[in-house]
């Protein structure tokens, strides 16, 4: 493999690297902010329509059921699956590149048991 060949793996993986990095990031915000929803939504309905304060496990199953939390509970699957993604793709360009290598030392082993 020449240098230009090993370059262009490892710019890949790096340019990989970084993406996966932002998916992640991506990833555990979207976790901590899923907290941070939830109590906002528990905080909107502590009072009921009535007037009558509602308990804890009625806001908590307002804030389960509420249309903002499912949507961010859509995103972070989403999330979760690019990181999966991402990761998965990282993996097999660095299995790629170890074969590469392998082979070009088995290569090079074989020239030097040759004398070419």
């Amino acid at each position: 493999m020449s240098q230009l060949e090993q370059e262009f793996h490892i710019h890949n993986l790096r340019e990989l690297g970084k993406k996966h990095a932002k998916a992640l990031s991506d990833l555990t915000l979207l976790e901590e902010s899923k907290k941070i929803l939830r109590a906002s939504i528990m905080v909107e309905n502590r009072i009921s329509p009535s007037g009558k304060p509602n308990s804890v496990a009625a806001q908590e199953t307002i804030a389960l059921a509420d249309e903002r939390y499912r949507k961010h509970i859509e995103s972070l699957a989403y999330a979760t699956q690019v990181e999966a993604e991402l990761k998965w793709e990282k993996r097999i360009l660095e299995i790629n590149l170890e074969l590469i290598k392998v082979k070009s030392f088995n290569e090079n082993t074989e020239r030097k048991a040759y004398n070419i």
